[in-house]
């Protein structure tokens, strides 16, 4: 029996329609990003309360965090608290870097420092200013099998908040997706 009879006999006949995608260029022009219809609502509802949160503000903490461990591989993106001056920015991108690095070692406490130099953000600047980078955390359990990441940085916003070049500089399109997918309550 070849493969399509072996599913024609295993699988109930069913008629499913492809998908529809939704492109979410009109909320943020140019990011290039298609959603399966419904999934696409808590995304734009993310992106309108984060550029509504966001607003007025000069800065931007981000971190993304990601971890290999036996169960896979995650990654999370996570846009954090927005600032007037550059300052108080880089004192919370301090913070948020100490929470989140003790976080990692009280779950991990036989593992190992690491040197780990990733680049990101992927761009340098962002709304003509530079990116702040701050020092990077990197344990790893000595074999291979596990490793815990943590990149904390410090962006200028632009005029308006969540934009492609925004985007653009954070790169991690579907871990970004699934923040806004999780702020917009999806």
């Amino acid at each position: 029996m070849d493969f399509e009879n072996a599913l024609k006999t295993f699988l109930p006949a069913q008629r499913r329609e492809p998908a529809r995608m939704v492109s979410l260029d009109p909320s943020i022009p140019g990011c290039g990003w298609s959603v399966a219809d419904p999934y696409h609502l808590p995304i734009e509802a993310g992106i309108r309360a984060e550029r509504e949160r966001l607003r007025g503000k000069s800065w931007m903490v981000a971190l993304i965090e990601r971890t290999l461990d036996y169960e896979g591989i995650f990654e999370e993106v996570r846009l954090d608290e927005g600032f007037d001056q550059l300052l108080r920015a880089l004192n919370r991108g301090r913070e948020l870097l100490t929470e989140r690095s003790d976080a990692a070692k009280a779950l991990h406490p036989k593992w190992s420092w690491g040197e780990r130099r990733v680049r990101w953000p992927k761009l340098t600047r962002v709304a003509g200013q530079p990116v702040h980078c701050l020092e990077d955390f990197f344990i790893h359990d000595g074999v291979g099998w596990g490793n815990h990441h943590i990149q904390v940085s410090v962006i200028a916003l632009p005029s308006e908040p969540i934009d492609r070049e925004l985007i653009d500089a954070i790169g991690a399109d579907s871990e970004l997706q699934a923040h806004f997918r999780k702020v917009g309550g999806g």
